[in-house]
């Protein structure tokens, strides 16, 4: 509980707001993110027909003859990103029994980025929890989350900006990971990202994937387990 006195009376209140329903995501430090080495390529415009913004991606996968980032360096950084992420889940109380069900990357320069997407599929085969992995030249204020839920907008208005409620209102939350890092978050979220003039001449890299659980019980067909998943306002992918 927190306590509340009243500067002119000195009455106290005691009172507190309850996070119910809130949506977790999870920031955490890659421990073998020294141990990759990641080469800048030139800007490329490489995005499937039904995305806007232009950034050089290989979603859902990335193929063998990739031609920027060899198939030895995307293999050790899928193994290393999946002991992670099982390390995580396994210390968030979570299944740790887990597989990429799509792993792509994502390289942008000024002016590219992603259009707001969510990682939901139209079949409603959707991952357990999906991630991005921060891995080269990532700056701040790029990533945003936002709220597509807007039934908050039917009270009455007032300025909440003020209020000790103020972070239940708001409708953009501004992720500042920095390289190293991975974020995790629920396939439901909703976010973009946007590239400017820090990246004129440094190219950002990320490592995007959805993750399914191995077990039979909740994954019942060879059709389930091996659907790519990905959508957006439109349809998309961090």
């Amino acid at each position: 509980m927190n306590t509340f006195i009243n500067d002119d009376t000195g009455e106290t209140l005691y009172a507190e707001d309850l996070p119910i329903f809130a949506t977790p995501i999870i920031v955490t430090k890659y421990n073998n993110h020294n141990d990759h080495e990641f080469e800048a390529f030139k800007k490329v415009d490489r995005k499937p027909e039904s995305w806007f913004t232009s950034v050089n991606t290989t979603f859902p996968d990335v193929k063998l003859d990739d031609p920027y980032i060899s198939s030895d360096l995307v293999e050790e950084v899928k193994k290393g990103l999946l002991n992670h992420t099982k390390k995580v889940m396994d210390a968030y109380n979570m299944p740790a029994d887990i597989r990429f069900s799509s792993f792509w990357y994502n390289a942008y320069y000024e002016g590219q980025g992603q259009e707001p997407h969510n990682h939901l599929s139209p079949s409603n085969i959707n991952p357990f929890w999906c991630g991005i992995y921060f891995a080269k030249n990532c700056f701040d204020g790029q990533l945003t989350f936002s709220k597509t839920d807007y039934s908050l907008r039917t009270q009455q208005v007032c300025d909440w900006n003020v209020s000790n409620v103020n972070g239940y209102y708001n409708e953009l939350f501004i992720a500042n990971i920095p390289n190293g890092h991975v974020v995790y978050f629920p396939p439901h979220l909703q976010h973009c990202v946007q590239v400017g003039k820090e990246n004129r001449h440094k190219m950002r890299l990320t490592f995007s994937f959805n993750l399914a659980i191995n077990r039979d019980a909740y994954l019942p067909d060879e059709y389930f387990r091996n659907e790519p998943v990905s959508s957006r306002v439109g349809n998309s992918s961090a």
